[in-house]
């Protein structure tokens, strides 16, 4: 895969289809493989360019303290640098947050949003003390330990029983996402996540967004995306009944044509 040189970091990306542009940032730990679910259908309608941020997958992992602010930046270098100059913004997850202050941060670049399971800040609605002490289980676990708790928090128990080719496909990538990351990289990664606090800017958000949640996720609870939906002036809201955490594989095909159904609307007049 290509790389190139942005806000003073290598970056490792992919660019597939034609189209309008539509920039896809993956949550925390998480590489660009984790979007090949979704890619395919996608890059028939827009150009899709997805990377690995800043201390994930193949980029560049600085040992230097990582924000919301800078990892939005580093996005926007790589569009500069590809000379994109209007996108639209699809965030999931950690990557979600990123989205968001991007869209506030870049608004001339930010042509639609899309918001999956994501969070306006960390604590405001946030995970159980089951799910927290789970993620912290899985940070210091091995790497095939780490995966199955993290895949036992992400996906429905009927997607790991009964799609046993895409549970061990993703268990894979994660797997070696895992080795990858170094612990304190993880670190650097959850500390831009627990500095975010959007709660308050999230109404000064001026583009079409779209939100999508599962009713069932215990990462980014549902509440989380209730009110980005509420608070974000022109948005709508989506969700999956009973679904969890990471829709962009298990509900790939679903999601992925209600974003291209809500992009392709004209703009309001």
């Amino acid at each position: 895969m290509p790389t190139l040189k942005a806000n003073q970091i290598k970056i490792n990306y992919e660019i597939k289809g034609e189209g309008p542009p539509l920039t896809m940032i993956m949550g925390m730990s998480c590489s660009l493989r984790q979007w090949q679910w979704m890619t395919d259908k996608l890059s028939e309608t827009f150009q899709v360019i997805t990377f690995d941020n800043r201390g994930a997958g193949m980029s560049d992992k600085p040992d230097i303290e990582y924000t919301t602010e800078l990892m939005a930046e580093d996005i926007h270098s790589l569009l500069s640098q590809l000379g994109i100059n209007k996108s639209h913004i699809f965030g999931i997850s950690f990557g979600g947050m990123i989205a968001q202050r991007f869209a506030l941060m870049f608004p001339e670049i930010t042509d639609g949003l899309v918001l999956g399971a994501t969070m306006p800040s960390w604590d405001r609605f946030p995970p159980s003390s089951a799910t927290i002490e789970a993620l912290q289980t899985s940070s210091l676990a091995p790497a095939s330990e780490s995966v199955q708790i993290v895949m036992e928090l992400f996906f429905t128990p009927d997607f790991l029983q009964n799609k046993p080719v895409d549970a061990a496909k993703i268990k894979e990538i994660m797997i070696k996402e895992k080795e990858e990351q170094r612990l304190d990289i993880l670190y650097r990664q959850m500390g831009a996540a627990m500095g975010h606090d959007m709660v308050n800017n999230v109404k000064n958000i001026k583009v079409p967004t779209l939100v999508i949640c599962g009713t069932k996720d215990l990462i980014a609870p549902i509440e989380n995306s209730r009110f980005l939906a509420r608070k974000i002036p022109d948005s709508t809201f989506i969700e999956f009944s009973g679904g969890h955490h990471a829709f962009w594989i298990e509900r790939a095909d679903e999601a992925s044509e209600l974003i291209i159904n809500f992009l392709s609307q004209p703009p309001a007049v």
